[in-house]
């Protein structure tokens, strides 16, 4: 876990967040042709916040490394994944003008 104590936002708009990736995409800003690939990891970016506000970073480690293996033909390695999730956190914490320091990180394949 981090030494800085997890703090999660009141809010997290799942939709919006989608959008502003969705924009992200359409203005090229992301590798892959189809967007439909990075919905997943954004949901589940979400998703992870949401249903376990308190998990340490080991504890998202484990569920973003479950949620990889469920993913048939990924279209991401586990290390663009795994950069990307930690991206929508970021964005998360910024949009909701969240203290950055608080946000969660996955450790290195742990």
């Amino acid at each position: 876990m981090s030494s800085v104590p997890l703090s999660i936002p009141d809010v997290i708009n799942v939709e919006a967040e989608i959008a502003y990736w969705r924009k992200q995409h359409a203005d090229g800003n992301m590798k892959l042709p189809s967007f439909g690939h990075y919905v997943p990891w954004i949901k589940f970016a979400c998703d992870s916040l949401i249903s376990h506000p308190r998990a340490g970073d080991r504890e998202r480690d484990e569920a973003f490394q479950a949620h990889f293996a469920y993913q048939i033909m990924p279209r991401l390695t586990e290390a663009e994944a795994r950069e990307f999730v930690e991206q929508v956190w970021e964005n998360v914490y910024l949009r909701s003008q969240h203290d950055q320091n608080a946000r969660p990180r996955l450790s290195a394949g742990a």
